[in-house]
């Protein structure tokens, strides 16, 4: 993709692959971002990584009138922990998140999804932000940050607000993100707690392939019983979930006292998948049942082996 633009000028008509366009803003602030947002509001496409817009846009590229280029706002772009959470800039690549020390070992279950995104180009130029705002129920990163229990700061040129991720997915690519919003910041909590997690992908091939279904497991343990939970499920259901009921079993229990068969079989009960090409509702809800099993297993193998990392 080629665009041309004036060197001198921040805002004017540009050419993208021979069609004309209003307004391309190129940005490297967050203020200016805000002010662009807050004027042009569902009338402006954002663009960081681009990996998502331009595939889904492809045929309709003439229809956009005014993009909003966010690749260059240094601000959006980090990994910092301070005091009891793990806060990542939503312009944080793929890459940079799966090769990440510092989140490897502090919360390796993301850096696990973010490694299984797409293929390397695409997880050289993807964001974790453009992840969360194109909302799939198929979206690698979000059934990790569900059960990581994350949130989001939406913010505008006025104000901010943080969001609960399972507040924010509202149907399939919508979400509780208003018209003059960005998200700005990505926040989750570090317990105490030891903690053991799984993530799996099911797919039809191993690279470049959307989910058929993935899970997110992740418990924190205090004296041999569990103290905490998250589980959560992407394409399963109209959008990724989590399954607080679920959670709710495990809790004040050790591994040995916790059925997995029964466990399993209570995840296949709360989603609710659909038929397509990736595979049939009825094999979707036998296999997130199988592969809670298989978290359950594989969490129960490593901390007999006295491995804390995925």
């Amino acid at each position: 993709m080629i665009i041309k633009k004036s060197p001198m000028k921040q805002e004017n008509k540009q050419t993208i692959s021979g069609r004309d366009f209003e307004k391309y803003f190129q940005v490297k602030n967050l203020k200016k971002a805000l002010e662009i947002k807050a004027k042009y509001e569902d009338q402006i496409l954002l663009i960081a990584g681009a990996t998502d817009v331009l595939v889904e846009n492809y045929e309709k590229l003439h229809e956009i009138k005014n993009w909003l280029d966010l690749s260059r706002v240094k601000e959006l772009k980090f990994l910092e922990v301070k005091e009891d959470k793990l806060i990542l800039g939503p312009l944080m690549t793929h890459y940079e998140l799966k090769n990440s020390q510092r989140l490897k070992q502090k919360l390796p279950l993301l850096a696990k999804a973010a490694a299984a995104v797409g293929s390397p180009q695409i997880r050289a130029k993807g964001t974790i932000g453009g992840n969360i705002c194109t909302s799939s129920p198929a979206g690698d990163t979000l059934s990790a940050l569900l059960a990581l229990d994350a949130s989001f700061k939406l913010q505008s040129k006025i104000d901010s607000r943080l969001v609960k991720a399972e507040d924010f997915f509202l149907a399939p690519k919508r979400n509780g993100l208003k018209d003059n919003e960005l998200l700005t910041q990505i926040e989750i909590p570090l317990y105490p707690e030891e903690s053991l997690s799984f993530w799996a992908k099911i797919g039809r091939r191993k690279a470049l392939v959307i989910s058929t279904l993935n899970l997110a497991l992740v418990l924190y343990f205090e004296q041999g019983l569990i103290k905490r939970a998250g589980v959560a499920v992407g394409s399963a259901a109209p959008t990724p979930i989590r399954l607080r009921e679920v959670e709710e079993l495990m809790l004040g229990k050790s591994l040995a006292e916790l059925n997995y068969r029964e466990l399993g079989e209570e995840v296949k009960k709360r989603v609710s998948p659909i038929d397509d090409i990736r595979g049939t509702k009825e094999y979707r809800e036998n296999v997130v049942r199988d592969t809670m099993v298989n978290a359950l297993k594989s969490i129960e193998k490593r901390r007999e082996g006295g491995k804390n990392a995925d």
